[in-house]
């Protein structure tokens, strides 16, 4: 993974939409069955005093984050390796924990049936295992995992450096 990779928001050809060029199998992560968006924004209360009283004049934000919670039921070779942090030794073979905080870019797709799809791009990020990995014989395996959003400030993302979200309707 790459931070603010070039292909991020650029067109092909090939594959349609905006940052189509990004979309490669390496960095699909399957069927997501459960995601959510948590914004988390902590705000600091600002008083003056007037003749002796305290009134509150200003709110502002102090700390900003954003995460992406998911789970996967696609159990492959890419999603196995991030999920346990790992790096290839092989075609088959993950040597585990071995890459415990990669830093990269990340594009995310939400599909609906009614509405605009949603497009996030996300141009500095980690992406780590967020519990564990369900081995059930009964039913698809699972693995909840998290995307946590790292602010990134520089080049054509400095007056947008939590990413952006394109909503239109996306073949």
């Amino acid at each position: 993974m790459s931070i603010a990779h070039a292909s991020l928001l650029a067109t092909s050809s090939s594959v349609s939409g905006k940052g189509g060029a990004f979309r490669t199998s390496g960095r699909n992560l399957g069927n997501i069955v459960t995601a959510e968006i948590a914004p988390d924004v902590t705000y600091v209360d600002h008083f003056t005093s007037v003749k002796g009283k305290r009134k509150k004049d200003k709110i502002m934000a102090n700390t900003e984050s954003l995460t992406i919670p998911f789970t996967f039921d696609e159990v492959n070779y890419n999603n196995l390796k991030k999920f346990f942090l790992g790096s290839a030794l092989s075609s088959n073979t993950i040597a585990v924990l071995e890459e415990p905080l990669v830093q990269g870019s990340a594009q995310l797709f939400f599909n609906t049936d009614t509405g605009n799809d949603i497009t996030y791009f996300i141009p500095k990020c980690t992406i780590r295992p967020d519990g564990n990995l369900a081995v059930n014989t009964e039913d698809w395996w699972t693995g909840p995992m998290v995307i946590e959003v790292l602010y990134y400030d520089s080049g054509s993302w400095a007056s947008k450096p939590f990413g952006m979200v394109l909503a239109s309707n996306i073949s």
